[in-house]
């Protein structure tokens, strides 16, 4: 989508930027993630105040591509259209709708050379068949109509100058859903032309016509007229087609990605031709920055191309990305579009963090590679505005409200910000595969995703279990605010974390916090990061040098807002040095040590299977005050699963409370630990086996991205039949003769 002005101050940016709109601008305006949706939700104020739904279309048919022949004259504000569908019907259908609005009339609708019955009410077109239709059906119809566009300004079909004498320029500018403006299709993020547009444009012959794909032809006609033939045979959503007409200049570029030399193609306006001739090295730079980063390019077999129009921002339409200027941000957000947004489409406006969110975050990457020295500053700025207010959350509760789905505190930056907590939690390399299996997965890639099927491929790839950081990030509101009491005891340092936070829908955000310990006399530093996963949590931590400061999160991974350093003069209460498990005939032992105790009462000992959920299975009674370290031990008997969760809390003879590092008893794992599937990715057959050949299945169930069962059973041998699956990510879990309890193994259907 597009992204918006920034000045250096965001403060001072708000005052001026007021006072400043599209035709002030430059080439030259820089654009940042900062201002990413200030004028997007101007202009989308106005669609939303005439439209109250995305769509009004029928569910009954599956469009595989649509043929657009569309005539204008960027000197006059109206359009001649033809559009032919080409669908699969559903269900069995005596009728069809698309979404067209009520300002484009209608002529004729053809099935080939029948003609058909049509009706318009409102911002829908009905069409009727002469009798039932069954399910399964391949056709097609072609819809003619023509009128003025009812969006004016900075709507989805935009008549406006440019240039000094005014030049006249049209563009189209359809997200969310303005297409039905100016030409009758699907508008709802649930369908996409599988097999692509072609787009044909009859405008006067002093103009040329940009739009989506590959430019294949510019015909002559008679009248002083051309028609321009661009073909994309990419699935595309309806809101990414796009074209403009001006007395455009051309030039081309490549850059090769991979052993694919890809071509770059521009349309700007004259007056613009050098300062985007510029720029365009920064683009080349990105597609292979980001084709490393996240994989290759998708329309690869095609071209990326920049086609400038007058709104002051940008727009990620499918290999043409409309443009005002080549600010390096703003090229580098639309161009993350073509992955995110593009190649997968958000499924909801719910999650348009998908979009938004991964595209603030991928120019991020690439501004920070690129100028590192800015990092800290920027990431600042940013968790400064996301935790201006104390509320809001990254998963859209109003998708009727304009402002609230394109947010850019929460669909934009703090979308980008939960990316930066999850690259942390669970390292880069992890993030990036499950990054790259989600834009390849063929349930997924070049249709519709939602959070979930993210969040299975985040799973998949790190073996974690993120339920709670989805439930605290992605659905709660707000942020923590850490209280960290130190004290520096020698070359180790002690210290308590505890965090309030700022909206009662999260009691508590479990985050590893990185915390910067100093000497300022010698200079000498070093990160640790504690692992937070309670509140009250105590750690030591040995730095080899003694420490006068510490900073939280110094680097700004974390949203996080008004925390405190207290550092105190007595050692803790309790200090745990270590909670270890260890596998005994009669159960589960579990261990600890203090550093020391002063006013101890006792420790409970707490055990869960998801290490969320506690429940306290037994008590130790303390040393009492001792300066001395001290030892304990307690025997669980009733282990039960093969995975379980202990963590010890000590309470002190004041009430407050500390509680050691959670530790994971694996001992009832043993007759699955050389258990493996093969092949993965798997076409029809799935074994499972050890190194000692095949194991008997006792029973199996799998279970899809959204962790719906599709199939279950119980088979002699070690293979189980996934011929019947649809492509996609699963989740199996077996249970073997070996062993009691279920073992969980993703794989994916080719």
């Amino acid at each position: 989508m597009r992204v918006f002005l920034l000045f250096l101050n965001v403060l001072i940016c708000n005052v001026l930027y007021a006072q400043k709109d599209a035709h002030m601008l430059d080439d030259t305006t820089a654009f940042s993630n900062e201002r990413i949706a200030d004028m997007e939700q101007q202009r989308y104020q106005k669609l939303f105040a005439a439209r109250s739904t995305s769509t009004l279309a029928s569910t009954n048919f599956d469009v595989k591509y649509y043929r657009g022949e569309w005539e204008v004259d960027p000197a006059q504000n109206y359009i001649k259209g033809k559009l032919t569908a080409y669908y699969v019907l559903t269900a069995p259908a005596t009728s069809i709708s698309f979404d067209l609005s009520s300002a484009m009339v209608v002529s004729s609708v053809l099935q080939r050379t029948t003609t058909l019955t049509h009706a318009q009410s409102g911002d829908l077109l009905n069409i009727t068949f002469p009798s039932s239709i069954a399910a399964g059906t391949l056709d097609s119809l072609t819809i003619t109509y023509e009128g003025t566009p009812v969006s004016s300004g900075n709507g989805s079909f935009v008549k406006t100058t440019h240039g000094n004498p005014a030049v006249p320029v049209i563009w189209t500018l359809s997200e969310p859903f303005g297409s039905k403006d100016w030409w009758p299709g699907k508008n709802g993020l649930d369908d996409k032309a599988d097999n692509g547009i072609d787009i044909f444009i009859t405008h006067p012959n002093t103009y040329k016509a940009a739009a989506n794909g590959v430019l294949k032809s510019e015909t002559p006609i008679a009248g002083n007229k051309t028609v321009t033939h661009w073909k994309h045979q990419y699935a595309i959503a309806s809101y990414l087609v796009c074209f403009a007409v001006t007395n455009y200049t051309v030039f081309n570029n490549s850059v090769m990605v991979g052993s694919v030399n890809l071509p770059m193609q521009t349309y700007c306006y004259p007056e613009s031709l050098t300062s985007f001739q510029a720029g365009t090295q920064n683009t080349l730079d990105g597609i292979q920055f980001f084709s490393n980063l996240i994989g290759t390019y998708p329309f690869i077999n095609e071209k990326y191309g920049h086609v400038q129009f007058g709104w002051a921002g940008g727009m990620e339409h499918q290999t043409s990305s409309f443009m005002y200027n080549l600010s390096e941000s703003l090229v580098m957000h639309e161009l993350a579009h073509q992955w995110f947004g593009d190649k997968i489409t958000c499924g909801d406006w719910e999650d348009i963090w998908l979009n938004e969110g991964f595209a603030t975050h991928m120019a991020s990457m690439y501004m920070e590679n690129k100028y590192p020295a800015n990092v800290k500053t920027t990431r600042r700025n940013e968790i400064n505005t996301i935790t201006a207010v104390t509320s809001g959350s990254v998963k859209v509760d109003d998708v009727t409200n304009v402002n609230r789905i394109f947010s850019n505190r929460f669909s934009y930056l703090k979308g980008s910000h939960l990316l930066y907590m999850l690259r942390l939690i669970l390292t880069d390399s992890v993030f990036f595969t499950a990054i790259h299996n989600y834009l390849n997965d063929p349930a997924l890639s070049f249709k519709f995703a939602k959070t979930a099927d993210l969040k299975a491929h985040l799973e998949a790839a790190s073996g974690k279990n993120l339920n709670y950081f989805f439930d605290q990030w992605y659905s709660g509101q707000g942020y923590p605010s850490y209280q960290l009491e130190w004290i520096p005891v020698g070359n180790t340092a002690q210290f308590k974390l505890n965090q309030t936070t700022s909206h009662a829908s999260v009691s508590f955000f479990q985050l590893p916090v990185p915390l910067l310990f100093k000497n300022t006399s010698t200079g000498e530093t070093k990160q640790v990061v504690a692992n937070s996963t309670v509140n009250g949590q105590t750690f030591v931590e040995n730095l080899g040098f003694l420490a006068d400061s510490v900073a939280i999160d110094p680097d700004y991974w974390l949203i996080t807002r008004n925390n405190t350093i207290t550092r105190i003069t007595d050692p803790l209460p309790v200090i745990f040095t270590d909670t270890k498990v260890k596998c005994l005939s009669e159960g589960v032992q579990v261990s600890w040590g203090t550093a020391g105790e002063k006013k101890a009462a006792h420790f409970d000992i707490e055990k869960s299977v998801d290490a969320l959920r506690w429940t306290t299975i037994g008590r130790v009674e303390a040393k009492g005050n001792s300066a001395d370290p001290q030892q304990y031990t307690f025997t669980d008997i009733s282990v039960n699963q093969l995975k379980t969760y202990y963590r010890v809390v000590e309470y002190d003879t004041d009430g407050q409370m500390m509680y050691s590092y959670i530790v994971q008893n694996n001992c009832g794992e043993t007759a699955f630990n050389d258990l493996f599937i093969s092949p993965n990715p798997v076409a029809d057959i799935l074994a499972i086996k050890n190194d000692r050949g095949g194991v008997s299945i006792f029973s199996y169930r799998i279970y899809d991205v959204l962790g719906r069962l599709v199939k279950e059973g119980k088979e002699p041998g070690n293979h189980i039949s996934v011929s019947d699956l649809t492509s996609g990510l699963y989740l199996l879990k077996i249970e073997t003769t070996q062993g009691p309890g279920y073992q969980a193994y993703r794989f994916v259907k080719q």
